[in-house]
């Protein structure tokens, strides 16, 4: 056997030696809440989650997609824990919920659902609209969340203004790092982009409550204008990518129109968490 053939046998089963680990770990880890029990990387990914104690499962096309699931739940990424604002996050989604109304959660680059699933289990008196660039993402997202009657998957762009958009690196073989250009025309590879003010006028009666974005770098166009609908959202999370994109400051955007508002300022990692006052 060569070289090339053994690394090919050796590093999956090293994936699955090491997920085993890593789920005994996790399994008695009082900081983790969700434990993963499948090995594998493709397939039906089996969950545990000890805080409602309850199994899920997400489906994955392979390691990318397996990354994004233990991004989402091991690692808990999108934990609203351990904040000193976490409290006033929760009372204001039951405070909206007891008045009758729907909280509205957009789940800005929903890649294979995983965090719109996550949402939608953790608020599931919201309404969660996904919104995904990728085609083939896309539908594994609505795939992933069709037994949450609270979920909707939209494939489109998130933008500042109604629109087209291309993606500008279709050969990206990480499903959840693809970039768009916004100055395109309708055509066979353009992607309608939608604002979040469009989003918001397709649910008239629910309350914007998250707007959670994570949009490889777009983000400098999504916050470079039409940008009142912060002031509505009572949390806003956002990935920021500096780091991917340097010396093009693809944050100063929002740091701007954050700073013009009355809101808290949380930083975890390279997420940043903006909370209304």
């Amino acid at each position: 056997m060569t070289l090339s053939a053994m690394k090919k046998v050796i590093k999956p089963i090293s994936r699955v030696v090491r997920n085993i680990f890593r789920m005994i770990r996790d399994i008695f880890s009082s900081k983790t809440r969700f434990f993963r029990i499948s090995p594998y990387a493709k397939g039906e990914i089996f969950f545990f989650d000890k805080k409602k104690y309850s199994f899920f499962s997400l489906f994955s096309r392979g390691e990318g997609d397996s990354s994004v699931l233990d991004t989402i739940f091991p690692k808990y990424c999108y934990s609203l824990e351990g904040m000193m604002r976490s409290e006033d996050i929760y009372s204001n989604y039951k405070e909206i919920v007891s008045l009758g109304k729907q909280p509205l959660i957009i789940d800005c680059g929903a890649n294979i659902g995983a965090s719109t699933y996550f949402l939608a289990s953790e608020f599931p008196e919201a309404t969660i609209v996904g919104i995904e660039l990728e085609l083939d993402n896309s539908k594994l997202a609505k795939r992933n969340n069709a037994y949450k009657n609270n979920v909707n998957i939209l494939h489109a762009a998130i933008g500042p203004v109604n629109g087209f958009v291309e993606i500008e690196n279709p050969e990206e073989k990480h499903k959840d790092s693809f970039r768009v250009d916004a100055n395109t025309k309708p055509g066979s590879n353009s992607i309608q982009m939608l604002s979040i003010s469009d989003i918001k006028q397709l649910y008239p009666d629910s309350v914007p409550f998250i707007a959670k974005i994570d949009i490889e770098g777009f983000e400098n166009e999504l916050f470079s204008k039409n940008t009142d609908w912060i002031k509505d959202f009572y949390l806003i999370t956002l990935e920021i990518h500096d780091w991917m994109m340097p010396k093009q400051s693809p944050s100063k955007n929002f740091f701007r129109e954050h700073s013009k508002e009355n809101r808290d300022c949380c930083l975890k990692g390279d997420m940043v968490f903006s909370i209304k006052n």
